[in-house]
């Protein structure tokens, strides 16, 4: 109720506000002026990682510019220690600190601002607070009357990268490399070893990722199956495993674990988010659900291995990642379109993906680049 209260304060305010004074199109600005911009990103850990070609495309279009972000305070430390970035500012979430965070932005007197990725009202109000006469959103958003540019997508199977790479384009930015990014430091890496080594004696001959969870259950394929794959892989490498899951979801993934043969080393929300990475980028392989830590895994080029159900490989997968592949069902088995929007409780695309499958897709696309 709080929600819809404000998105419909911040229509009727806006639509007032743009009666009075119609916003700038994007023609008006002159981009030899431009020297600070600001980048809205303030969702999921894997909407932040899909930015990171946005981001980098900017400042090899624009080296002069100045790129800030404002992100997920839960997951702004991915960007770290990122070359192409300049201030990271922390969204404050839905409380009066957003007014505060609005007149710190507005100091910045930024040239540009761009809603890569956010919800509203609270990322127009932000972008709309920081006096920045130039905003570019998305056509979808409900208050996109008052910008000065927006994206529209025609193309449902559009990659998340791209759509984002879309935005930038408007002001002539682009990148060859669509790669995602993740920047570690040598002593996080450092640091991770010393983890390992402390909990399993001895480094393991081959370490391997297992994310069974993620945001919600109908995106999880089945423990038993997370367990027989492990089983394999610990009879045919005598691997140790990685099990990443969050503090909410631990009780599953020690569920795992006891099933797992070999050693163990459950994360359950015990690290902060780059240990976790830094832990991670340790692994030879991860195999992993629809989730942040998918995505976690592509940008630190560990071999990995989606298993998709609900949204499109196309739109989520891997992409321009030939260390990333992905096996995806549901089109055979529940043609539907209305997983992501009504969360289906029967997750027939993911039960769809056999053991056996996954298997064989290892046999032939990793293991032959493990013997190199």
């Amino acid at each position: 109720m709080w929600h819809k209260f404000l998105s419909w304060l911040a229509h009727h305010y806006l639509q007032r506000r743009v009666k009075k004074q119609p916003p700038l199109t994007l023609a008006h600005l002159k981009l030899e002026t431009v020297q600070q911009v600001l980048l809205l990103n303030a969702t999921g850990l894997g909407d932040l990682l899909f930015s990171t070609p946005a981001i980098r495309a900017l400042k090899e279009t624009y080296p002069t510019w100045r790129v800030d972000v404002l992100a997920h305070p839960r997951f702004a430390s991915l960007l770290e220690h990122n070359p192409h970035l300049g201030r990271l500012w922390l969204y404050p979430g839905r409380s009066l600190k957003l007014f505060r965070l609005m007149g710190e932005l507005a100091k910045q007197h930024y040239h540009l601002v761009i809603i890569l990725h956010g919800n509203d009202p609270e990322a127009t109000w932000l972008a709309q607070g920081t006096g920045c006469p130039f905003i570019i959103g998305s056509q979808k958003s409900p208050l996109s009357f008052c910008y000065a540019a927006t994206v529209s997508f025609s193309d449902p199977y559009r990659h998340a990268v791209e759509r984002r790479l879309d935005y930038v384009r408007l002001v002539g930015a682009d990148t060859a490399d669509k790669r995602m990014e993740l920047f570690l430091t040598h002593k996080e890496l450092a640091e991770a070893q010393a983890i390992l080594l402390q909990h399993f004696g001895a480094p393991p001959h081959m370490l391997v990722a297992l994310h069974p969870t993620g945001s919600a259950p109908y995106k999880w394929w089945p423990l038993p199956s997370f367990a027989e794959v492990g089983e394999y892989l610990y009879e045919a490498w005598q691997a140790a495993f990685l099990i990443i899951s969050g503090s909410r979801d631990r009780h599953i993934a020690q569920n795992l674990a006891g099933l797992l043969p070999g050693r163990t080393l459950v994360t359950g929300g015990g690290f902060p988010l780059r240990t976790t990475a830094a832990l991670l980028s340790h692994c030879q392989l991860l195999v992993a659900n629809d989730s942040g830590p998918l995505h976690l895994g592509l940008a630190l080029k560990v071999p990995t291995l989606a298993l998709l159900g609900a949204d499109h490989p196309y739109r989520i997968g891997p992409y321009q990642a030939a260390w990333g592949s992905y096996i995806y069902r549901k089109e055979e088995v529940c043609p539907q379109d209305t997983c992501l929007l009504s969360r289906c409780p029967h997750n027939l695309c993911l039960q769809a993906i056999s053991p056996a499958e996954v298997i064989r897709k290892l046999q032939s696309w990793w293991e032959p680049r493990w013997r190199r």
